[in-house]
């Protein structure tokens, strides 16, 4: 597993790097201080290549991440995090967004089931409509974007109550 980046390190001349949110396989998550924009805080996905591919599989893979990485940007839906930037820096493909404070939906879910409970479901249903504009807005572009890999964990609940859909790594 490729090592993380270190608390303070600045990638791009622009972003901070507060700590690390999430990581698997193919990279990782970091939240950051945008030092342009004072007060902002981003999500920063950093991918890593694989070590052992081929010039033309890295060549084809970071083509890939460049079109998923336009295709995010243009989407402006407010239960979708905004992309704001996208770079390349030490061999390693970075995507800056909004940074979605709160909890996932798994982590909701597996609080109210080790108490016994359930959640309510009036406000499962209004999550479940604010999820439903989200994938209609994507199914509604041109071409439309499928997200792939919708599950609790890649659903925030905001501080304010709305629903944002995260991680489009699978994005298609």
């Amino acid at each position: 597993m490729t090592r993380l980046l270190t608390s303070g390190t600045v990638l791009r001349g622009r972003y901070k790097i507060i700590t690390p949110v999430g990581q698997g396989g193919m990279g990782a998550v970091y939240r950051a201080d945008d030092l342009r924009l004072e007060g902002r805080v981003c999500a920063i996905k950093e991918v890593h290549p694989d070590p052992d591919a081929s010039p033309e599989a890295l060549a084809q893979s970071r083509e890939q991440f460049r079109r998923e990485a336009f295709t995010l940007a243009r989407l402006d839906q407010p239960n979708l995090p905004k992309v704001s930037d996208t770079f390349t820096e030490d061999r390693r493909e970075y995507l800056v967004m909004d940074f979605v404070s709160g909890r996932d939906l798994r982590q909701l879910v597996e609080e109210k089931r080790r108490k016994g409970e359930f959640l309510d479901e009036g406000t499962v249903l209004q999550w479940a409509n604010q999820l439903c504009d989200a994938l209609e807005y994507l199914h509604s572009q041109n071409p439309p974007v499928l997200h792939r890999d919708i599950k609790p964990a890649n659903i925030k609940l905001t501080p304010e109550g709305l629903i944002k859909l995260v991680d489009f790594g699978l994005v298609k």
